[in-house]
């Protein structure tokens, strides 16, 4: 991911308004988000493959979600969940040598983040693993989840907080 992924994010969320999909994060606690369900669901194909630079790739002309067969169970969780997010925005491969080409890969792998990350990790869940979790690392294991993406589910979380209203 690009290094000032943070600073893109707040620029380019306007809203806080749900993205398609993210209302299967609504679900209650105790009933995990599944991507491999999900990418069932949609018809997608996952296939496993010596991936050395990359956790995954989406490929939409085949329906193909390919995995680095490297991954720890909560990289490929987190890996999977970004790559549904691809299929069910209908993203596209960005071609190289396009000047629209950099900022609109940035753009899609920003809200394929953030959508998984709402998905992977409830906010009742998060709040309690935040309450006795005396660590990022602890509570990315807790919530089987990469500390990347716990920290995009933090930053949502704060920026809700910042347009909650107070009554």
């Amino acid at each position: 991911m690009i290094p000032n992924a943070t600073n893109l994010c707040r620029t380019s969320l306007p809203s806080l308004a749900p993205l398609p999909g993210a209302d299967r994060a609504l679900k209650p606690p105790g009933n995990p988000y599944s991507p491999w369900q999900e990418a069932d669901e949609l018809g997608l194909s996952i296939r496993y493959a010596p991936l050395t630079d990359t956790y995954s790739w989406w490929v939409p002309s085949h329906r193909l979600i390919l995995v680095a067969d490297r991954l720890t169970s909560a990289q490929e969780r987190c890996a999977l969940a970004h790559e549904v997010q691809h299929a069910v925005n209908a993203d596209t491969e960005c071609r190289p040598g396009l000047p629209a080409s950099a900022t609109w890969a940035r753009r899609q792998e920003i809200r394929a983040d953030v959508a998984a990350a709402r998905k992977l990790i409830h906010a009742v869940d998060l709040e309690d693993t935040l309450r006795w979790a005396t660590s990022r690392e602890e509570a990315a294991s807790e919530l089987d989840v990469t500390v990347y993406m716990l920290n995009v589910r933090l930053h949502l979380r704060e920026r809700e907080q910042q347009f909650r209203p107070s009554f």
